[in-house]
C-alpha cells in the first residue's frame, strides 16, 4: 500500500481500531485542555470537549478489556487516569 492510498481501516481488527481512536482522543483531550500538542501552537481551552474525549476513551477501554492482554488495558487506563488528573489541574 502506498502512502498516497492511506490506511485501509476496514482491514484492521477492532482492537487496533479502538487503539487508534484512543490515541486520537487523547491528543484531542490535551488540545482541548489548552495544552500544546504541536510545537508553536496555542490551542484554545474547551473543557467540555476535553471531558467528552476523556470519558469516551474510558468507555472504549472498557470495551477493549476482553479482547487484549491485561497489560495493554493497564496502559490505557493509566493514560485515561493521567488525562483525568490533567483535566482537574486545568479546570
Amino acid at each position: 500500500m502506498s502512502a498516497e492510498q492511506g490506511l485501509d481501516l476496514s482491514s484492521l481488527d477492532i482492537e487496533d481500531l479502538i487503539g487508534i481512536f484512543v490515541g486520537v482522543l487523547s491528543g484531542k483531550a490535551l488540545e482541548h485542555m489548552g495544552l500544546p500538542v504541536k510545537e508553536g501552537e496555542e490551542p484554545e481551552k474547551d473543557l467540555k470537549r476535553a471531558s467528552v474525549a476523556i470519558n469516551t476513551m474510558s468507555c472504549l477501554v472498557d470495551q477493549l478489556e476482553p479482547l487484549v492482554a491485561e497489560e495493554v488495558v493497564k496502559q490505557y487506563r493509566s493514560l485515561v487516569g493521567d488525562l483525568q488528573l490533567s483535566y482537574v489541574r486545568v479546570s
